[in-house]
């Protein structure tokens, strides 16, 4: 169940983030030991002039993910019903950096990237599913989606099926917002 952030602190208006910890009497044994404090996070940002997603979400990432880590395309899909939008999906997985050490910190973060342009209103809307690993499984570089060889891949892999119906239900009602 994901909460608010802006029911517990202040959000920037152009900004929506959710919360989601896994309770500790979830009966997902596995994914309690794997997953812990996913969020969700949707931007809008103005548009990057880069028309090849990769850089587009690459540049959008630089004050979130490290420059090491590689943005790795999953599927592009077009709108049927308006061929203004366009959604590309990616996902990076890297250590993140900390600057003291704490109990229970993550190993490695998979970032599940939606980059949805909005061309007609100049507007980038970036969501994220950001989904930090604590396992003492070995996790690599790469999430293998089709063909899942570890519970961390099978768990991924069902998250991304979760945010890709968030991001591909994502619509805009009202035009004039952007006026």
């Amino acid at each position: 169940m994901f909460i608010d952030v802006s029911e517990i602190r202040q959000v920037p208006d152009t900004q929506e983030v959710f919360i989601n910890e896994i309770p500790s009497d979830s009966g997902h044994s596995k994914e309690k030991q794997l997953f812990y404090d996913q969020s969700l996070i949707i931007d809008l940002l103005e548009q990057v002039s880069s028309s090849e997603y990769k850089s587009a979400i690459a540049e959008h990432m630089q004050d979130i993910a490290p420059s090491s880590a590689e943005n790795i395309p999953l599927e592009q899909m077009e709108d049927a019903s308006d061929n203004e939008i366009m959604r590309y999906f990616s996902y990076l997985v890297f250590k993140p950096e900390y600057k003291r050490q704490e109990k229970n910190q993550a190993t490695k973060i998979v970032l599940l990237v939606c980059l949805i342009r909005l061309n007609k209103v100049e507007t980038d809307v970036i969501i994220q599913y950001v989904i930090p690993l604590k396992s003492g499984d070995e996790v690599g570089e790469t999430i293998n989606f089709t063909n899942p060889k570890s519970d961390v891949d099978s768990l991924v892999a069902e998250k991304y099926k979760f945010f890709k119906e968030i991001c591909t239900k994502f619509k805009v009602d009202d035009w004039n917002l952007f006026a």
